[in-house]
């Protein structure tokens, strides 16, 4: 065994030896008595495990109390959360010194160097359990450390704030293990760049889901107390009214055994039984039965015949009168009927122009009245239409119609009448 574990066994027996000691410590701070106590005391003292406190009193190291807290989940009202900015402006510093013996050539110290920044990638990820763990703590017993509701919502409060620090602490940790990784990877210090990945980066983003989870649990709780404090202010407010006005609605007596029966009038609370006609309980099915008998019997209604409609009075004196067709619609039918009898394409402006009693229609009149006529008439209708006029055409332009008889008539359908 070396020389520093022959010593650190030494410490963990005299531990061992006054743990009894320790234990008052930790609650409070103790002092003197009898020789075997002083003794103790003294041994203690000497290993820097008591502190003097006052005069002929002590107190337990700091550090130790601070591990016993951990272990115990015993923490005190309003304890800050561990920082982590200073511990990883340490770890850049043995760091950037640790490339620098690197480069030298220094091997020794670049050992210790070495060792150093691991402890300090360690000192980080340690500070940071131990605030989601007193956090988690805290958080389950509802600020159990303190008995008075303010307090606990001061509390509340308070770690609001230092979980918003907490948080942007843990966020910097991305540029930490970025750059380590990549001066490490230059450096052709590979075991750094896994250390630090494994124990910081792949864990950043556990420990912010975490405390993101914490942040919501006391933004809840901070909303809950908001809307108690409502509550309670109305209710004061009821009662400092109730205290005003006293005989609004009778009078205010202590509720004890002197006070005669005479005083106090009860009032029952009016009910209205709401069964469950899906409960099958014999007592229930039975009380159904029993209400449903008692419901009288429903009214008959007398059958009504069917209801005569209003009366109509029909005139059969008048004749349809016969639709007068236009010479337009006539021209049509005409074209109709030698469209059919031919099996040539017809132009519609070469037919106009044999047709006298159309000389009055333009031709673009004649055209898009025609061909909707014919169109609906299941007729064939091709535009002419010149080509290669224009690259881009908005509208189809056209200069003459051609219809021809459609497939399927033999014959020309003839308007209505």
């Amino acid at each position: 065994m070396t020389e520093r574990g022959d010593q650190i066994q030494k410490l963990l027996g005299s531990l061992a030896k006054h743990a009894d000691l320790i234990a008052q410590a930790f609650d409070g701070a103790i002092s003197g008595g009898d020789k075997q106590r002083n003794v103790g005391i003294e041994a203690l003292f000497a290993l820097s495990i008591l502190t003097p406190f006052d005069e002929d009193e002590y107190r337990l190291n700091p550090r130790l109390r601070e591990f016993l807290a951990d272990y115990f989940a015993s923490y005190q009202a309003f304890q800050a959360l561990r920082r982590v900015t200073g511990t990883m402006r340490q770890a850049r510093e043995q760091w950037s010194e640790l490339r620098r013996l690197k480069t030298s050539g220094i091997a020794r110290d670049a050992a210790r160097l070495h060792a150093a920044f691991d402890e300090s990638v360690v000192e980080i990820a340690y500070s940071i359990e131990h605030n989601l763990s007193m956090l988690h703590s805290l958080l389950s017993t509802q600020y159990g450390n303190v008995d008075d509701l303010s307090s606990k919502l001061s509390q509340n409060r308070y770690y609001a704030r230092q979980v918003a620090q907490f948080l942007a602490d843990v966020e910097s940790i991305d540029a930490f293990v970025e750059r380590v990784g990549d001066e490490a990877i230059a450096s052709g210090m590979l075991e750094v760049r896994q250390m630090v990945s494994r124990r910081l980066g792949a864990k950043r983003f556990a420990w912010t889901s975490q405390i993101k989870d914490a942040q919501a649990v006391i933004s809840k709780r901070l909303f809950e107390a908001k809307l108690m404090e409502e509550r309670l202010q109305r209710l004061s407010r009821f009662a400092l009214w109730l205290t005003r006005h006293r005989t609004v609605d009778g009078w205010e007596l202590p509720v004890d055994e002197r006070i005669d029966a005479a005083l106090v009038r009860p009032q029952a609370t009016k009910v209205r039984p709401q069964p469950d006609v899906s409960d099958t309980d014999p007592v229930v099915w039975d009380a159904m039965i029993a209400a449903a008998s008692r419901v009288p019997p429903k009214a008959a209604t007398k059958h009504q015949g069917p209801v005569a409609g209003p009366q109509m009075m029909l005139d059969g004196d008048e004749e349809p009168v016969a639709e007068v067709l236009t010479p337009e619609q006539i021209a049509v039918e005409r074209l109709a009927a030698e469209v059919c009898r031919s099996d040539m394409p017809t132009s519609l402006l070469a037919w106009k122009a044999d047709q006298s009693e159309l000389s009055h229609l333009s031709d673009e009149t004649w055209l898009m009245f025609s061909s909707m006529q014919l169109k609906g008439m299941k007729y064939q209708v091709d535009f002419m239409s010149e080509l290669g006029l224009e690259a881009f055409p908005i509208n189809d332009a056209f200069f003459d119609i051609h219809v021809r008889r459609p497939h399927s008539l033999a014959a020309p359908t003839p308007l209505p009448a």
